[in-house]
C-alpha cells in the first residue's frame, strides 16, 4: 500500500510538475505580451507627441496668419477713410470753385447788361 502511495505521490509530483512547467511558460508569454504592449504604448506616446507638436505648430500658423490678415484688413480700412477724406476734400474745393466760376459768370453777365 506504501508502493501504491508512493507510486500515486510520483504522479502527483509529476502533474504538479507539469503543471508548474506550463504556469512558467505561460507565464513568459505574460512577459512577451506586457512588453510588446509597453513597447506598443511607448510608440503610440510617440506618436501622440509628435502630432500634437505638429498641431501646435499649425496652431500658431494659423495665429500668425490671422494677425498678418487682421493688419492687412486695418490698412485697408485706413486706406479707404485717406481716400474718402481726399474725396470729400475734392468736393469742397470743386464747390469753391463752382462758386467762383458762378460769381464770375455772374460779374461778366452783369457787365454785359451794362
Amino acid at each position: 500500500m506504501e508502493n501504491e502511495i508512493k507510486g500515486m505521490l510520483g504522479l502527483i509530483l509529476n502533474k504538479l510538475d507539469g503543471l508548474e512547467s506550463k504556469v512558467d511558460k505561460l507565464e513568459s508569454k505574460v512577459d512577451k505580451l506586457e512588453s510588446k504592449v509597453d513597447k506598443l504604448e511607448s510608440t503610440m506616446e510617440l506618436r501622440m507627441d509628435t502630432l500634437e507638436s505638429k498641431m501646435e505648430l499649425r496652431m500658431d500658423n494659423l495665429e500668425s496668419r490671422q494677425d498678418e490678415i487682421y493688419l492687412i484688413v486695418k490698412a485697408i480700412e485706413h486706406n479707404n477713410q485717406v481716400h474718402r477724406a481726399e474725396i470729400d476734400n475734392l468736393k469742397y474745393t470743386v464747390s469753391n470753385m463752382e462758386g467762383t466760376i458762378n460769381t464770375i459768370g455772374d460779374v461778366i453777365t452783369k457787365r454785359k447788361a451794362i
